[in-house]
């Protein structure tokens, strides 16, 4: 008795003294606590902007800069609290180069589209050249580390305070963030039940073959607005962009780890969608309110666009197209007429809504009055 009475003490003195350190002692959560200790990332503000939409900044030691934080808009459900018995499925709608956390409200009509589903929308923040990965930073690694930040420390904080489930997830994102998106459900099997690219950049070793727009000019063009060193990001691709050596591939293995192309083969068993147009900026052929898009807008078009970026995207997924069919791997792909910007993008999030929802078991609300559809803001992200 009075060894476990000694020992009772030595427990409390040490729980004292770590809670004077500002760490969390394990309690009867046991794993989760623990894991809450383990996860450098905090919320540091929250700005309520409406009655569904929640902003929260965090700040964690994975994130470049100054103050170390970005944002996270969250889309609520109806009956969501953050002290509920229940937890909420998730859909992650990842950003463009360039963009931000307010982007997916801003120029699409998400709010009215998720009204009545029973799922958080994730839209976090990254940066405008994050590449959705944790940078090469000259084979030193360390800040930026997106994905290390984004599914490592922020899903389990949002599980941990907001109530998001640990088991549903679903993601999808339009230009650098489709291929975040499909990045991501490769890199983590089985961690998201369906992923969708809208002009996503799937393969940025993409080399024009008309000496156009290619891969690598997109990530050295997002890294001048981030104002920072582009081979920080994924190192130098190599031949055919930096030498004319076909044995020096420098850092093309970086590149190609972070290549949905080059990891098809690990989305096998996760739903698609993918949608890309071909640089012709001919109307979308739908508007918010209307009926659904029709799927004679995937035509196949041949890239003969004038709009550089998206028919360099055409380029890429048409290679992807490709290969998951070499791998047979079913997905759900539209290839049209269109541009690298929101029209189109906002047209294809419709079209892939019910295929997100469905992996995630989620019907939509029985009154079709929860919708009011309301005009965009137009903007465009490369």
């Amino acid at each position: 008795m009075v060894r476990k009475a000694r020992m009772r003490g030595v427990l409390a003195v040490l729980a004292l003294i770590l809670t004077l350190l500002g760490m969390q002692v394990p309690g009867p959560g046991g794993a989760s606590t623990a894991r809450a200790a383990d996860n450098p990332a905090q919320v540091v503000q929250e700005v309520r902007i409406d009655d569904r939409t929640l902003d929260v900044a965090v700040r964690s030691p994975e994130i470049d800069g100054l103050t170390h934080t970005r944002w996270v808009r969250l889309l609520l459900p109806a009956g969501w609290d953050r002290n509920a018995q229940r937890t909420w499925p998730t859909l992650w709608l990842l950003h463009g180069g360039g963009g931000n956390h307010k982007d997916w409200t801003a120029n699409t009509h998400v709010e009215e589209l998720a009204a009545g589903r029973d799922v958080i929308v994730v839209m976090p923040e990254t940066s405008g050249c994050s590449g959705y990965s944790d940078w090469w930073n000259y084979g030193r690694g360390g800040a930026p580390a997106w994905e290390a930040y984004l599914l490592g420390e922020l899903r389990p904080l949002l599980e941990r305070t907001y109530r998001a489930g640990t088991e549903r997830a679903a993601v999808a994102g339009l230009s650098m963030g489709g291929q975040g998106a499909l990045k991501f459900a490769a890199a983590h099997p089985g961690m998201f039940k369906a992923a969708a690219s809208y002009s996503g950049g799937v393969n940025m070793l993409y080399k024009s073959p008309d000496g156009g727009f290619s891969g690598p000019d997109a990530v050295k063009a997002g890294a001048v607005s981030c104002l920072a060193d582009w081979k920080r990001v994924w190192g130098e691709p190599g031949y055919p962009f930096d030498t004319d050596d076909p044995a020096d591939v420098r850092q093309r293995s970086v590149w190609e780890r972070h290549s949905p192309l080059h990891q098809a083969a690990s989305l096998a068993g996760t739903p698609l969608y993918v949608s890309y147009g071909n640089g012709t900026d001919s109307g979308t052929g739908w508007q918010w309110g209307g009926p659904p898009p029709s799927p004679a807008r995937c035509t196949d078009p041949a890239a003969h666009g004038g709009e550089a970026v998206e028919r360099a995207i055409f380029g890429m997924n048409g290679q992807l197209r490709a290969r998951l069919a070499e791998l047979r791997i079913p997905a759900t792909v539209c290839a049209s007429e269109g541009t690298h910007t929101w029209p189109y993008w906002e047209r294809e999030l419709v079209a892939s809504f019910p295929m997100l929802m469905g992996a995630l078991g989620i019907e939509p609300h029985p009154d079709p009055a929860v919708i009011q559809p309301h005009p965009p803001a137009a903007s465009s992200r490369i």
